[in-house]
């Protein structure tokens, strides 16, 4: 939890998607265990809600599947990567 304390909610983010996306493959789809909301909740305090996810979706980090947008690829795991300076 420590760690999580001294992270920026974008490194929160990108460290949660890279741990689920790691037993993936080149950009397949992975499909996330709750919703954005939840992960936002789950992740980060209220101030931070969904901005970072946003952010990573600008920066072509990462692609939503459906409109759900509980499926999702990451094209890029290098990039996800050098968000999280602990990865």
């Amino acid at each position: 939890m420590r760690l999580l304390g001294s992270k920026t909610a974008l490194e929160r983010v990108a460290a949660f998607l890279h741990q689920m996306g790691a037993p993936l493959t080149t950009a397949d789809v992975m499909s996330l265990p709750m919703s954005r909301r939840n992960i936002a909740d789950y992740l980060l305090d209220h101030r931070d809600r969904l901005t970072a996810v946003s952010q990573l979706h600008n920066d072509g980090v990462l692609a939503f599947v459906r409109n759900t947008q509980r499926e999702i690829m990451i094209p890029d795991r290098q990039q996800l990567a050098s968000f999280d300076p602990q990865s």
